[in-house]
């Protein structure tokens, strides 16, 4: 495992989840519009938390998850429904007592529009109320410069708007944005990329609030959000990009540690294979086998490593990559690491829109979601 060192100088480290604390009382009273029910009580936050986690809950079990009243939950479910925020599923009847109704989030409830900054491509994405991509875009440009990607950042912000059907734009929660912690090879780039205002930029391009997050750490929380790590509070996130990028996720709380990457090439080539397996892993040529191994090996070997101080029982793989890039990926992972190994493996669920999908989710959990994740089981 060989430490990605290009060049003494880093950029300074992006904070890691730090969302403000959501508001203590809840000011919709009844719905006109996203501007009318982004603030909810601590209650009704828990509750929609519970139910991205855990669709189709009864009125019951979500009491006995929260441990609310069955008043209380009554109140809070007829709120969300009346705001468009959730759905009734069709009652079940069991052998004893009365049917029971599964209530869902609404995937048309809330909308977001997600960014996410690469060092030669933008990648954004309209996200709905559960994670799923409804619209999504790359965009590309020659080196990070930051004329170019203020440029393309505006220009991606008004095409989804534009794109979008008004019911859509009229439910947009916001605007998340994800970069890297290293912007590449050129440090007064990477500087002004990273020190630019790009909440005031984008919020001015389209009227919404911005939301702005280091991108491996925004796409491990949505991976607790919408993904394979929705019930797991321990697990360890490595996103395969140009670089390996890990974080480790202990009782919900993400570490990123001293944000170090792992490389598996020289910064230029692996860049220049790693935008050709975007587009097809018939793109790449015939080392796309070797690379697959490569990456296999260089992530056992920081399980491995992780494994001497914390013992995790999960590690999920994500990348921009090809779904069946990935998948093998993990195949020769879950092969090298051996069926007696204490790590299970997982492929992550976002797909190769990750890190924007990761970037789209931080409207969600500030407007809607609790701080901390939490489980029904």
């Amino acid at each position: 495992m060989r430490p990605f060192s290009s060049r003494a100088w880093r950029l300074p480290k992006m904070p890691d989840m730090r969302f403000a604390p959501p508001p203590s009382v809840r000011i919709a009273e009844r719905s006109t519009g996203m501007n009318q029910v982004l603030a909810r009580s601590y209650n009704e936050r828990l509750i929609m938390s519970l139910l991205l986690q855990n669709p189709g809950l009864s009125r019951m079990q979500l009491g006995e998850a929260s441990g609310l009243s069955a008043q209380t939950i009554s109140v809070i479910v007829r709120a969300l429904e009346k705001d468009n925020l959730v759905l009734k599923g069709e009652a079940v009847r069991g052998r004893i007592g009365p049917p029971t109704t599964p209530i869902s989030l609404n995937p048309e409830g809330a909308f977001s529009i997600g960014i996410n900054i690469g060092h030669r491509y933008l990648d954004v994405v309209m996200s709905d109320f559960v994670g799923n991509p409804i619209s999504r875009r790359a965009f590309f440009y020659d080196e990070a410069r930051l004329d170019d990607v203020r440029r393309t950042a505006r220009e991606a912000v008004e095409t989804a708007m534009a794109e979008a059907p008004k019911a859509r734009r009229d439910r947009l929660a916001g605007i998340g944005l994800s970069l890297p912690a290293d912007m590449g090879p050129s440090i007064g780039e990477a500087r002004a990329i990273l020190d630019f205002d790009f909440e005031a930029e984008l919020s001015r391009a389209s009227g919404l609030d911005v939301f702005i997050q280091n991108d491996v750490t925004a796409a491990a929380s949505a991976e607790c959000m919408f993904g394979a790590a929705r019930n797991l509070n321990d697990y360890l996130y490595c996103v395969v990009t140009p670089h390996i990028v890990p974080r480790l996720v202990l009782g919900g709380r993400i570490y990123a540690g001293h944000d170090q990457a792992f490389s598996l090439d020289s910064e230029a080539a692996m860049m220049d294979h790693f935008l050709a397996l975007r587009d097809g892993p018939e793109a790449s040529g015939d080392n796309i086998d070797g690379w697959i191994g490569t990456v296999a090996g260089e992530l056992h070997a920081l399980i491995t490593s992780l494994g001497r101080f914390a013992r995790v029982k999960t590690a999920i793989i994500a990348g921009l990559l090809p779904d069946a890039v990935l998948a093998d990926i993990v195949s020769r992972l879950s092969e090298i690491s051996g069926a007696d190994s204490e790590t299970a493996i997982e492929r992550s669920r976002l797909g190769p829109w990750g890190l924007a999908i990761g970037a789209a989710a931080l409207p969600f959990h500030s407007r809607f979601m609790n701080d901390s994740p939490v489980s029904a089981g």
